[in-house]
């Protein structure tokens, strides 16, 4: 007789101590949730429905096959699987998915490969801006999902060094460095010869108003100094405006890798729900919200579907992590519910991991 699963609420967990737990006092699981479990793990490894049949010849199961249907049925009935269309067999429903992740899974060793491009591209000489960009690269190379990474800026970005540097006479190389390392390199093509004079002038206001000051603040002092200004001058400061700006408000957004693997997967051309996930991407002001509220330990969450509270975000499953604390920052994985979490939990952790660790290289405790 199977027994009522106690299923948690919705709320995303810290998968790291579930298992650390599971692996402490090795669980024996009820027939039910065994059967349970098989159902689960032959699902996300080919995606299809699985059959009584299939479960049966299972060696870890000692019962008949009637007993198996049996079982599934009872499992039906609580809602853990259900039966797609007229196929006879059984998917796993996001709540018996979820009760897989939290009673049954366990997660495997990261593969001395993946560890290897961790170590190779994750390095601590790298800028802050670029260090999050690889990591987002990393993650959608190595798994196929889309890697999300809080925005690599905080508040109160400061600016180190402003150059001007000459190209032509109607072309200027803009190059500003922060207080991360960071340096935002843009050519400037101008609407005239830039002359010498000009271009000492510009620079020193660009140097007073910028340097050594909050991007932000500098950006607002300078858009003063333009409009008191005339001419070449003018016009050269509002070009150096204009590019500031944009870095600034590209620094504050989110890094969203690999959006066109969902384009590609097998599963998106069979599920139109899966083209929402992609309108969503594109305008992630709610996903970003979410991942900002769920990433407030070191631990890594798992929102499954629905769990997230965005019908959008109903066909796929989302891994993600806090990587810093002060300033927040977070790493994520987007992918499939069909997801292979034993093995991505670990790699979406041994980033974030990495990452804190170069992060506090860079800027050590005082």
């Amino acid at each position: 007789m199977i027994y009522q699963l106690d299923i948690a609420n919705s709320a995303p967990r810290s998968i790291p101590t579930l298992n650390k737990v599971l692996r402490s006092m090795a669980v024996a699981l009820s027939r039910a949730e065994l059967i349970l479990k098989l159902i689960v793990e032959q699902y996300l490894a080919d995606g299809l429905p699985v059959s009584s049949k299939l479960i049966a010849e299972n060696q870890a199961l000692d019962v008949s096959s009637a007993t198996v249907r049996n079982t599934m049925v009872q499992l039906e009935q609580q809602g853990f699987i259900r039966s797609p269309h007229t196929s006879a067999g059984r998917v796993p429903t996001t709540t018996g998915i979820r009760l897989f992740i939290d009673k049954m899974l366990t997660m495997q060793p990261l593969s001395g490969r993946w560890q290897a491009e961790i170590q190779r591209r994750l390095v601590p000489t790298l800028p802050v801006s670029l260090l999050c960009q690889q990591a987002g690269q990393l993650l959608t190379n190595l798994t196929g999902c889309v890697a999300i990474i809080s925005a690599p800026k905080a508040s109160g970005r400061e600016v180190r060094q402003i150059d001007l540097v000459r190209l032509a006479s109607d072309r200027l190389l803009l190059v500003v460095i922060d207080e991360d390392g960071d340096i935002l390199h843009r050519v400037l093509d101008c609407a005239q010869s830039i002359d010498s004079a000009t271009l000492g002038k510009v620079l020193c206001l660009l140097n007073a108003a910028l340097a050594n000051g909050q991007w932000q603040d500098g950006i607002a002092r300078l858009a003063s100094i333009a409009k008191s200004e005339s001419g070449c001058s003018q016009l050269l400061i509002n070009n150096v405006l204009g590019q500031l700006s944009l870095d600034e408000f590209l620094q504050h957004q989110p890094m969203i890798f690999g959006q066109h693997q969902l384009l590609l997967s097998p599963e998106y051309q069979h599920n139109p729900a899966l083209q929402q996930v992609f309108q969503m991407l594109e305008q992630p002001a709610g996903l970003i919200n979410l991942l900002q509220k769920i990433t407030t330990d070191e631990h890594p969450k798992l929102i499954l579907g629905k769990e997230s509270g965005f019908v959008e975000l109903a066909p796929v499953s989302v891994i993600s992590q806090r990587y810093q604390a002060q300033p927040h920052r977070y790493i994520a994985l987007l992918g499939p519910r069909r997801m292979n979490y034993a093995r991505l939990v670990p790699l979406v952790e041994a980033c974030a991991h990495r990452l804190n660790l170069n992060l506090n290289r860079q800027n050590p405790s005082p």
